[in-house]
Formats: C-alpha cells, structure tokens, sequence
C-alpha cells in the first residue's frame, strides 16, 4: 500500500512538473487565456454584487502575467515592476474602497503596463528568424493586449469626459467594460461597426492612434509571420 501510494504521487509530480513546464515555455497562451476569459465570463458577473471587484482581480492576475512575458523578453523588466507595483496597489485600494480617483490612476498604469507589455513581446517574436509556437501566441496576445490598453484609456477617458463614448443603446450612459473592449477591437481591427462611438476629440484622438498602431501592427508582424512560416516550409 505505502508503495503504491508513492508511485501515485511520484506520477501525479511528473505530471505537474510537466504543466509547469509547458506553462514557462508558452507564457505567451497562458497571457493569452486569461485575458480571453476574462472577457468571456464578464457578462455572467454583471449581476454579481461585487462584480467589479472580481474583475479587478482578474486585471490583477493578467497584469502579473504581463509582467511574467516581459520578463522572457529582452525588455528592461525592471520597468515592468515599477509600473505593476503601483496599479496592482492601486487596484486593490479600489476594491477595499470603492474609490473612482484610485481606479482611474490604476487603469492608467496598468494601460501604460499593456503598452510596454506588446512591446516587450513585439522584441521577442523580433529577436531570432525560428518561428516557434510560443511566438504565435504571442502574436495573438500582443493583439490582446493593445486591444486592453486601449479599452483601459477609453475608460479613464469616459470618466474624465462623461459623454465621450456613446452608443446606440442608453446614448446617455457611460459605456460598460465590455462596449469599451468592444469598441477597442473594432478600432484595433478596423471592422468598425460603430453601434459604439467616440464623440469627445480626445476621445477621437486616442481612436486615430489606435488606428495607426493596428494598421502597423498588420503590416508588420502578420507580414513578419507570414515570410517565416514561408521560410520554414522551404527550409
């Protein structure tokens, strides 16, 4: 009995020690994971009490993540933390609080976070010419994580100006979390429904960058992608 109590938990480690090292070698899909979850279970907590609390964590947790790929990244990590720190400090004042002004700053690092975050993972798909898999979710999570960015300015923004993102439906009430990332993945895609809109020229100069950095972000990395794939089935 003993021994075959040890060979369960000797099989049951080999198994953990295999996710972790599965989860260290793709950072970028677990990244990737979360913030898709997040997005997918938000509508459910919307009748939840405290959903904003939750979701705070939520942020928390791909904020860490963000910190964790740039790390693997030849980005200076250092910048990471000095921007985490903060806004994960500032996001759990919040939830203790309830507090706007804490949100708002905290929503700012952690959209500065983002940035830094997809350039960190834009140097390390651009770092070698081997297209691996980890660097194809990391394309996908770069496109995450500008999308988030953004959505994060376009809330501080509607706090700042009420009234500068509108919609078609309640045009009089600020936009939920999910018409901001709405709104930020129809910019960033240039699909552009437009049943949410910015109306505050601040609010449409936020939107012109975000259209910019999508366009470069198509001409370059997809373009990037696409010449390695090519060259790899040469080889």
């Amino acid at each position: 009995m003993p021994h075959s109590f040890t060979a369960t938990n000797f099989i049951k480690a080999k198994k953990m020690k295999k996710i972790l090292n599965t989860l260290s070698t793709h950072p970028s899909a677990l990244l990737l994971f979360v913030q898709l979850a997040s997005i997918i279970i938000h509508p459910s907590l919307e009748s939840v009490k405290y959903n904003q609390a939750i979701f705070s964590c939520f942020n928390v947790a791909a904020l860490s993540l963000a910190v964790w790929v740039v790390n693997r990244s030849p980005a200076m990590n250092w910048v990471a933390w000095v921007l985490a720190v903060p806004a994960i400090s500032l996001t759990l004042l919040y939830v203790l609080s309830g507090n706007m002004h804490y949100f708002m700053w905290a929503q700012l690092l952690e959209s500065a976070m983002y940035f830094y975050t997809a350039a960190g993972l834009v140097m390390y798909m651009f770092n070698d010419d081997v297209l691996t898999r980890d660097e194809l979710f990391a394309a996908a999570a770069t496109f995450t994580v500008l999308a988030w960015g953004f959505a994060l300015i376009y809330s501080v923004c509607q706090y700042i100006y009420p009234g500068s993102i509108t919609g078609s439906t309640n045009p009089g009430e600020p936009r939920t979390w999910l018409d901001l990332m709405f709104l930020s993945f129809t910019i960033l895609s240039s699909t552009g429904y437009g049943d949410v809109m910015v109306v505050h020229p601040v609010a449409k100069i936020v939107s012109i960058f975000q259209m910019f950095i999508g366009l470069m972000y198509m001409a370059l990395i997809v373009s990037r992608l696409v010449s390695l794939t090519t060259a790899a089935r040469k080889e």
